[in-house]
C-alpha cells in the first residue's frame, strides 16, 4: 500500500524536519562544545594531577623545607677503593618521590665532572681527579663511589630538585670521603 501525504502532512512533515533537523544542529553544535570543554578539562586535570605529582603547584610539602642527607656523612677509606652512598630526602608527601635529581664530585667540577658518572663502563680516570660515581640503575638515591688513586677529601654531592616549582628549589647534601694511601 502506497501513502500519499496530503498538504496539510506535508507541511507538518516539513516544520517536523526543520524542528528534527534543528535539534540535530543544537545537538551537534552543544555537543561539540561538550568535546571541547571535556578535552580542555581532561587537559587541566592531567596537568594539576603531574605539578602535583612531580612538585608544582599544591604540593602538600614547603620546598624550602626539604633536606637532603648522605650516608654514611664522612667515610675513610683507602685509595682506589669504594664506598656505597645512600641518599635520603626529608620533607617531601607521604605520595612524592624521592628521587634525586643528580650526583656529582665537587672536586671534578673544574674537570668536567658530568662525565664522571656511569652506569657500565668507567670513565677515563685522568679526566676525574675526585673519583667517579657509578649509578645504580634501580634506584638514584644509591651510589657507589669509587675513590681516585689519589690521596686527599673529597666531596660527594647529591641534589634534589623541585625543578616544576617556580621558582626552582634545590636541595644538596654532602658525603666527606677521606682517601688514605
Amino acid at each position: 500500500m502506497i501513502y500519499l501525504a496530503g498538504r496539510a502532512e506535508l507541511a507538518h512533515c516539513t516544520r517536523f524536519c526543520k524542528l528534527l533537523h534543528c535539534v540535530v544542529t543544537f545537538q551537534d553544535f552543544y555537543g561539540r562544545i561538550v568535546v571541547i570543554l571535556y578535552r580542555v578539562l581532561s587537559v587541566v586535570l592531567l596537568a594539576m594531577l603531574i605539578t602535583t605529582g612531580c612538585g608544582g603547584g599544591n604540593k602538600g610539602f614547603n620546598a624550602n623545607n626539604v633536606t637532603v642527607s648522605i650516608s654514611p656523612a664522612t667515610a675513610s677509606i683507602a685509595a682506589s677503593s669504594q664506598v656505597t652512598l645512600q641518599a635520603t630526602v626529608n620533607g617531601l608527601c607521604s605520595t612524592c618521590a624521592s628521587d634525586i635529581f643528580s650526583w656529582a664530585i665537587s672536586e671534578n667540577a673544574t674537570a668536567g665532572g658530568s662525565s664522571c658518572n656511569w652506569f657500565d663502563t668507567p670513565p677515563v680516570v685522568p679526566s676525574c681527579p675526585g673519583g667517579t660515581i657509578q649509578q645504580n640503575s634501580q634506584s638514584t638515591l644509591t651510589v657507589t663511589y669509587h675513590a681516585p688513586s689519589t690521596p686527599g677529601t673529597y666531596h660527594v654531592v647529591a641534589e634534589w630538585c623541585d625543578c616544576f616549582g617556580t621558582p626552582t628549589v634545590k636541595k644538596t647534601g654532602t658525603s666527606v670521603i677521606s682517601v688514605t694511601p
